[in-house]
C-alpha cells in the first residue's frame, strides 16, 4: 500500500509539471538521448536540458518524501 501511495504521488507531481519539462525529462530517461541531442530535438539550449532535468527531479524527489499537495 505505501509502495502504491509514493507512486500516486509522484505520478501526480510529474503531471503537474509544465509539458515542455515532461518532454524533454522523457526524452533523456526514457527515450536515452544525451543533452546535447535533446537540446537539437527541443529547440533549447544544453544548459536549459540540464536545468530541466534537475527540476523534475527535485519535483519527483520532493513528491516521493510527501512534500507534494
Amino acid at each position: 500500500m505505501i509502495g502504491w501511495l509514493r507512486l500516486r504521488r509522484m505520478r501526480r507531481a510529474f503531471r503537474a509539471l509544465p509539458e515542455r519539462d515532461r518532454a524533454i525529462f522523457g526524452s533523456v530517461r526514457f527515450d536515452d538521448l544525451d543533452y546535447v541531442q535533446a537540446a537539437k530535438l527541443h529547440g533549447c539550449s544544453v544548459g536549459d536540458v540540464e536545468q530541466t532535468i534537475a527540476r523534475v527531479l527535485i519535483a519527483l524527489d520532493r513528491a516521493d518524501r510527501g512534500k507534494f499537495p
